[in-house]
């Protein structure tokens, strides 16, 4: 069939998994070509172009899908068999091949009844629950919204109607609406349907369709399931990792600092699961005197095991803090001691090494912290530092590569204002970034300053650091349904207004590890709960890359408006609600809202 306009190429990736129903064709009859009549639905954007009520596509003998069907039936008894195919597109015209065949009476015409994918297990009471909370999305593979929405769905031994389906977050995503879906059970399924593929579709002729919704309209039964969220499955209470933090506490307590113990929490779920810490705030908060404290509690030694480089306008390449090879072959270390630091640490695997980059962003951090960049995000055994090629010509008191270990502890202090560089996206997609919040001067006294007794050392070792307490679950474990579709929304929302942004798989298994590694108190309860560290970890994984002019910016944090929704909607939003109220977040968006009004910029 010859289209009069081109298809999208993304409705042609789709059709490449669409299937179809129908039988040979008698009339018209042309030279090296069949024809198919379709007897199931079609897609809205093909049915347009017909015109008419009769469907009919054009095959090609000498395609080697068809080849190969025809050498599997008799010819004389196409007449009765009911075809599957697909179609291809070639050269704006649609083309039939041939997958399957059953012979039997062939009806007038053919509903189609998908069937939801899961992978998970309980399947399908996970299943009725999405189809009862109305706004959790599933997986239909073989209806894209194309054909409009399923009237019927099928799964594990049961018939749903009285569905009242939207389409959701890809073209085979759909969420109930009305949430009054009505199901029957059937024990042999396989009588009702004239043919399946793979178990995800089911044709069925349209009358067999029809007497379905009647028994369901009439018979149906109502779901009915206990709302169980993802109930948390907390990890050994670690006293050792408790005390430690208590440490933390206590040293701040004595060095006169007002950090929020939230902010406290925070920082070392983030410290314990990256490499790299970005920590900010206004100016005079704390930051450096806060990052130091927590070095102590580590038990770590400054200028040996701990070191603190002051970060110059002037650096512009690695050199400035690794050092550079001289003319003459010997290799000049930098005064920053960053080189010495890193062979220290490839030295003793099991002595933890804190790195502080004071002011990080009084230079572009992309100039000199490049070679870091990607290697913070390897594994172990690849994550190795080149200094420079290496040479038999003279012996170095150098090595021409340091691998940097589990044992390295990166940091970095910011500020933002006129004197500073902005962090670019590369950077940003790697980090959280831990603003500390200013407690009010008013609730100083109220900030508790009790002393504790550490029953042991303060030195933490590596291993227990990175290994005791740090947990590992997959990616897909740790989120909640609503945690999920909340983030595909997010990133849905992001990426239709720049396709620069978005949450990418490294920052969602990076929100994941966060989430699943908060500490424990005695009384085995979060030191953070889960909505408000999810809530930081979109605040600090992923708003933190909104930037831009008011052309972009605008409509993601507007209020309110009847069009698409804005990110500050939709972190407002029931769907929301069911995983925090984002009081972080929804702040965040307030201070770029008066950036915006003020600047005409968000920076």
């Amino acid at each position: 069939m010859k289209l009069e306009k081109a298809l999208h190429p993304s409705f042609v990736k789709r059709l490449q998994h669409m299937r179809f129903v129908g039988k040979f064709a008698e009339e018209p009859k042309k030279k090296g070509s069949f024809f198919v009549v379709c007897l199931s639905p079609i897609p809205n954007i093909i049915e347009v172009a017909f015109g008419e009520d009769s469907y009919i596509f054009e095959g090609l003998y000498k395609n080697k899908q068809n080849e190969k069907f025809f050498a599997s039936i008799k010819e004389g008894k196409r007449e009765k068999q009911l075809l599957l195919f697909r179609l291809s597109y070639m050269e704006n015209t649609l083309y039939v091949e041939l997958i399957d065949a059953e012979e039997r009476e062939i009806a007038n015409s053919y509903k189609m009844i998908p069937s939801p994918k899961l992978s998970v297990t309980k399947a399908r009471e996970v299943f009725e629950r999405k189809l009862e909370k109305g706004y959790v999305s599933f997986l239909v593979p073989k209806f894209p919204h194309d054909f409009g929405t399923p009237g019927l769905l099928w799964y594990e031994g049961r018939i749903y109607g009285n569905v009242s389906l939207k389409p959701s977050i890809s073209a085979i995503t759909y969420r109930e609406q009305r949430r009054d879906v009505r199901y029957l059970d059937v024990d042999d399924w396989m009588q009702y349907a004239d043919m399946n593929v793979e178990n995800s579709l089911f044709f069925v002729r349209t009358e067999v369709y029809e007497q379905l919704e009647k028994q369901i309209k009439e018979n149906g039964k109502q779901i009915e399931i206990s709302d169980t969220r993802k109930q948390e499955k907390g990890n050994e209470w670690n006293e050792r990792e408790y005390s430690f933090i208590q440490c933390v506490k206590q040293i701040i307590a004595e060095k006169e600092l007002y950090i929020d113990e939230s902010d406290i929490y925070n920082f070392h779920i983030c410290v314990k699961t990256n490499l790299l810490t970005i920590v900010g705030g206004m100016p005079g908060i704390g930051k450096s005197q806060f990052v130091q404290a927590y070095a102590e509690a580590l038990g770590l030694t400054f200028g040996k095991d701990f070191i603190w480089i002051p970060v110059s306008p002037s650096y512009q390449e690695p050199h400035d803090v690794l050092g550079y090879l001289h003319s003459n072959g010997t290799y000049m270390e930098s005064e920053t001691k960053l080189v010495r630091t890193l062979l220290d640490a490839a030295e003793n695997p099991n002595q933890l090494y804190m790195i502080v980059f004071d002011e990080m962003n009084l230079s572009y951090i992309e100039h000199w912290f490049t070679p870091f960049l990607s290697l913070l995000q390897l594994d172990r055994k690849n994550r190795i530092l080149t200094l420079y090629a290496a040479s038999n010509e003279k012996e170095q008191d150098v090595p021409p590569q340091i691998e940097i270990g589990d044992n390295v502890i990166f940091i970095g202090t910011v500020n933002f204002d006129e004197t500073t560089k902005e962090l670019s996206d590369r950077l940003l997609d790697r980090v959280n970034v831990v603003f500390l919040q200013k407690i009010p001067f008013c609730e100083m006294s109220m900030v508790e300053r009790k002393m504790i007794n550490i029953p042991f050392s303060l030195s933490v070792s590596a291993l227990e650091f990175r290994m005791n307490w740090v947990h590992h679950k997959a990616m897909l474990d740790v989120f909640t349904e609503e945690e999920l579709e909340l983030l595909d929304k997010v990133h849905q929302l992001l990426f239709l207004h720049d396709a620069s942004k978005g949450i990418s798989f490294r920052v969602a298994s990076a929100i994941a590890s966060y989430l699943q590694n908060i500490p424990y108190d005695e009384g085995r309860s979060l030191l953070i709960s889960r909505e408000e560290a999810f809530d930081l970890q979109i605040k600090q994984r992923i708003l933190t890359k909104l930037r831009g002019t008011e052309a972009t910016m605008r409509a993601l944090l507007r209020e309110e408006g009847k069009k698409e929704m804005s990110l500050v909607q939709l972190l407002q939003s029931s769907l929301a609600n069911r995983v925090s109220t984002f009081e972080h977040s929804l702040l965040y968006m307030k201070q770029k809202q008066r950036e915006l009004e003020l600047y005409g910029y968000v920076k």
